[in-house]
């Protein structure tokens, strides 16, 4: 699932709590959302882990050669 899906699928309050157990903020989620912002892969491996999988890490950042498994943790 991309952050735009994530978004129009979850209340404010899920994604703040997902942001904050990720180390983030939901408006540096928002930048990502809108292309301001390019995520570390950090934040996207973080971002799958707390979302158990909902998000993953090779959908937000396509850009980097992940390993051919579709879950990392």
């Amino acid at each position: 699932m991309n952050l735009i899906t994530f978004f129009e699928t979850h209340t404010v309050y899920e994604i703040t709590e997902v942001a904050i157990r990720a180390g983030t903020t939901i408006g540096y989620l928002k930048l990502c959302k809108y292309g301001k912002r390019r995520m570390s892969a950090d934040l996207a491996i973080w971002l799958e882990h707390v979302t158990q999988g909902e998000l993953t890490a090779c959908e937000l950042r396509p850009d980097l050669p992940w390993p051919n498994s579709q879950r990392l943790l």
